[in-house]
């Protein structure tokens, strides 16, 4: 209860402090500290009462104007004369009187500003000891000063300003701490949307120029062959794969320029891409399909073709590879296989390149597990679990 009470005063500020100065400015009039009448007769209030209320009223405007405020109290404080500050507030605090709106605006002036002048008014408590001791080296001094000269008024008005200082020192660092947190966060983010980048281009370049390599051997041998119609099919599809390339760059700039604008591409487009590769790739699909986030599509498609792209790169171009997409009720199972060479020499440490580190990634933002090795036959096998999302 205590706990959020305290965060609403936090939270409104000014109307908690408007509050503070009706609850103090009502008990004042009820009760009228320190003297035998009543508000019913004002007349015969004490002088120093008005200006308490005047104190207590303008501690609605503490937090927002706090060294105005403060030269208003301070003023209050030394022309009524209450000057021992100690000796007031211990003996009779419960009168809400101005020494005691003084330590309390002094506290307010160290939390919420960072201005000089507080510090001047800090100083300027000293001053009834000042006029003390003028006046005891001028004579005697009616009534008698307390044996301090008021240097404990000075202390105790120091003391409630350093724990405001205090305050507003432990409020800085917090706030600090936050921005380095943000900023943190913030770089992180920067960095994995770097990483993402980066695995964008790295699928869709190395895919694609892996296959239009592959694609110009075999035109070449083609040619030679004078194999006309080999050749053909090998340029129109490097022509193929040349314009999927260009059209995945322009919807990777584009998502970078301005946000996505066109539906990337997904469990859909899969088949489309093994049809234009050339090795023989089948295409498998197990179980109910269904509906898939963005996400899982687009993800399952990199990692389709990212496997592809290894299978190209060290099976050689007479292999053949098997995708086989299997819908489950925890989520959708992926495995790419291939009977190529090179199998032994495939694995997740990156040797040779990032693509198997990739579809680890991939899977692992995602919450997915994914699993690469050779077969002992020969061959390659990728298995990866994308769970729904």
């Amino acid at each position: 209860m205590m706990r959020r009470a305290l965060d609403w005063w936090s939270e409104h500020p000014q109307l908690a402090d408007a509050l503070l100065a009706v609850a103090a400015c009502t008990f004042l009039l009820v009760e009228v500290p320190y003297s035998d009448n009543t508000i019913a007769s004002p007349g015969s209030l004490p002088v120093t009462f008005w200006g308490d209320l005047l104190a207590y009223a303008s501690l609605a405007l503490r937090r927002r104007y706090p060294a105005q405020v403060l030269a208003l109290v301070w003023m209050l404080w030394f022309v009524g004369g209450r000057w021992d500050i100690w000796a007031e507030w211990n003996a009779s605090w419960s009168e809400l009187s101005t020494p005691t709106a003084l330590m309390l605006v002094l506290y307010t002036a160290g939390r919420w500003t960072s201005s000089r002048w507080p510090v001047v008014f800090l100083a300027g408590t000293l001053l009834p000891t000042v006029v003390t001791v003028a006046r005891m080296w001028a004579g005697p001094v009616f009534p008698e000063p307390p044996d301090d000269l008021f240097a404990v008024s000075f202390v105790t008005c120091a003391a409630a300003w350093g724990l405001g200082r205090l305050r507003r020192s432990e409020a800085e660092a917090v706030a600090r701490s936050a921005a380095r947190a943000e900023e943190s966060k913030a770089q992180a983010a920067l960095a994995e949307e770097r990483i993402r980048i980066a695995r964008e281009l790295h699928d869709i370049v190395a895919h694609n120029v892996s296959a239009m390599v592959i694609q110009s051997s075999s035109a070449g041998v083609a040619l030679l062959n004078d194999d006309k119609a080999g050749a053909s099919a090998a340029v129109e599809g490097i022509g193929h794969v040349g314009r999927t390339a260009l059209a995945e760059l322009r919807l990777l700039l584009g998502v970078l320029r301005e946000g996505p604008t066109l539906p990337q591409p997904g469990i859909e487009t899969i088949q489309e891409m093994t049809e234009w590769l050339p090795i023989d790739v089948r295409l498998r699909v197990e179980g109910p399909t269904r509906q898939v986030s963005p996400d899982v599509g687009l993800a399952a498609y990199r990692i389709v073709q990212e496997a592809l792209t290894n299978t190209l790169k060290h099976a050689g171009k007479d292999a053949d590879a098997e995708v086989l997409l299997r819908y489950t009720a925890e989520g959708l199972h992926i495995q790419v296989t291939d009977d190529g060479i090179g199998g032994a020499e495939r694995g997740w440490d990156g040797v040779g390149g990032h693509g198997l580190i990739g579809i680890h990634e991939r899977a692992e933002a995602l919450g997915g597990t994914a699993h690469g090795e050779p077969l002992p036959e020969g061959g390659f096998r990728v298995e990866v679990t994308l769970p729904w999302v």
